[in-house]
């Protein structure tokens, strides 16, 4: 069964950006320098909705998938379902049901710095944030 998903990926884009071992670097640097992220965009190769989530923890990263940081998402994620995902540059949410807008800002800057350091990453960077991406279509 996975075999038709491998060919449904390559029907649907030119080239996959990253491997599992890539993905897997840029999670345990996440993990490391961005412990904090949440609001984070995840885009699935298979479907149109956005999931959101938070940074996972080591202990949530595995060889080929991330164990449950995606809420919605019924469980572990196979890197190679990632089409991109998006580190806002601030998170906003509410405390409570009706309570104000709360903006937190998240320390991109030291999570890319770190991530230059392992290696090049497929990254555009604007004001609404980080995005990563898995494939080129």
């Amino acid at each position: 069964m996975d075999a038709h998903k491998d060919n449904a990926l390559r029907e649907k884009y030119s080239s996959a950006l990253m491997s599992n071992h890539k993905w897997r670097k840029l999670f345990t640097v996440m993990a490391e320098y961005g412990s904090d992220f949440s609001g984070i965009e995840y885009h699935f190769t298979d479907t149109d909705n956005v999931f959101y989530g938070h940074a996972p923890s080591v202990q949530q990263l595995w060889e080929t998938a991330i164990d449950d940081p995606v809420e919605g998402a019924g469980g572990p994620v196979e890197y190679k379902h990632i089409e991109f995902i998006l580190i806002p540059n601030v998170y906003s949410y509410r405390a409570y049901k009706n309570a104000p807008l709360t903006e937190r800002p998240l320390n991109v800057k030291a999570f890319l710095e770190a991530l230059e350091k392992v290696g090049s990453f497929p990254i555009a960077q604007d004001e609404n944030g980080v995005v990563i991406h898995g494939y080129k279509t």
